[in-house]
């Protein structure tokens, strides 16, 4: 996996109270969401976040905040190609 590191002056930050409240700072786009994952892209890299009965409770991308709330399973930074099928279900499922 190919990681730039060298991320001198970008800021991103995940606090996660009790497996319930996630809050991020840092995000610059909110790939898709529904009630089992949330795809964010933050400063830092993409995030994916799985959980049950996720729901996006704040979301200020000018400011670059986002409040999720839901039981949270895990949060893993990915490459693009390990949700791109993620994303292939969202957009079938809305066209």
């Amino acid at each position: 996996m190919d990681v730039d590191r060298d991320k001198k002056g970008k800021q991103h930050r995940l606090v996660l109270e009790d497996r319930e409240k996630l809050q991020i700072s840092g995000i610059t786009d909110v790939g898709s969401f529904n009630d089992n994952t949330v795809v964010i892209s933050t400063e830092l890299g993409d995030l994916v976040i799985k959980g049950d009965d996720l729901h996006i409770v704040s979301l200020d991308v000018n400011a670059g905040n986002i409040i999720i709330q839901g039981f949270i399973f895990s949060c893993v930074y990915a490459e693009k190609a390990l949700y791109k099928k993620e994303k292939g279900f969202f957009k079938s499922m809305f066209k």
